[in-house]
């Protein structure tokens, strides 16, 4: 018996590793012959990570099944079979189309969003918000001149050291953020990331907001002192 489980094993291992040469083999060949070769970062580094996981919990079970456990064999016997294939289940989802099309798009997606706002949205569209809240007098633009809003809003946070200065309270700023939201809905926008994270967004005294009290604002005050306004700048674009 364990003669067959030891073969069923070893036949195991043969196909994961031989599934991961068979394209890297190509990958090499490709480049020794300056060829293109293909590799793509954002899938091949994910999939080699799964792959190593899925190695360590195959290797890491196999030696278990031919050794004597006197506590429990049969629940140590069917949790180790457990341990093996879901090692081989990590290698073998790196190469289905739902790795590729949904599992690494999300994470470049998550990726993406923790450093910018992600914002679908054109220059013209972000001059006019800025123009608008010029005129009704809810940023200081002595302190946010055009290309620091442009900034803030469409390049990484690190990238700069622009800032927008509102004159804005903390239901009306937090107004401000779910007319925007709502109006260009593709956007990785959240209330931590605006006001918190990204460190970009500060009150008339040059202060961060305070995370919680925006955070809660809409509760308490639904309609802010500058609804109308608000309502007017998005309204018009």
């Amino acid at each position: 018996m364990d003669i067959l489980i030891k073969y069923l094993l070893l036949a195991c291992f043969a196909y994961v590793y031989v599934r991961l040469l068979i394209p890297y083999i190509g990958f090499f060949t490709r480049f020794m012959f300056n060829e293109r070769v293909g590799w793509d970062k954002y899938i091949e580094k994910p999939r080699l990570v799964f792959y190593g996981l899925g190695l360590a919990l195959m290797h890491g079970s196999y030696s278990t099944f031919f050794e004597r456990i006197e506590i429990l064999p049969q629940l140590f016997y069917t949790l180790n079979w457990f341990v093996f294939i879901c090692g081989i289940a990590l290698t073998l989802l790196t190469w289905t189309k739902k790795f590729k099309n949904v599992f690494i798009p999300k994470i470049k997606e998550k990726l993406k969003s923790r450093r910018n706002f992600n914002i679908s949205i054109t220059e013209d569209q972000l001059k006019n918000i800025y123009n608008s809240l010029v005129r009704y007098d809810m940023i200081i633009c002595e302190r946010t001149e055009i290309d620091d809003f442009m900034k803030v809003f469409k390049e990484d946070w690190n990238a700069h050291d622009s800032k927008i200065y509102f004159k804005l309270d903390a239901p009306s700023c937090r107004e401000f953020f779910e007319l925007f939201k709502v109006n260009f809905p593709k956007n990785s926008l959240t209330v931590i990331d605006f006001f918190k994270r990204s460190d970009t967004i500060r009150r008339e005294d040059g202060n961060p907001y305070t995370y919680s009290t925006v955070k809660d604002a809409k509760s308490r005050t639904p309609i802010s002192k500058k609804s109308n306004e608000l309502q007017s700048i998005f309204y018009n674009l």
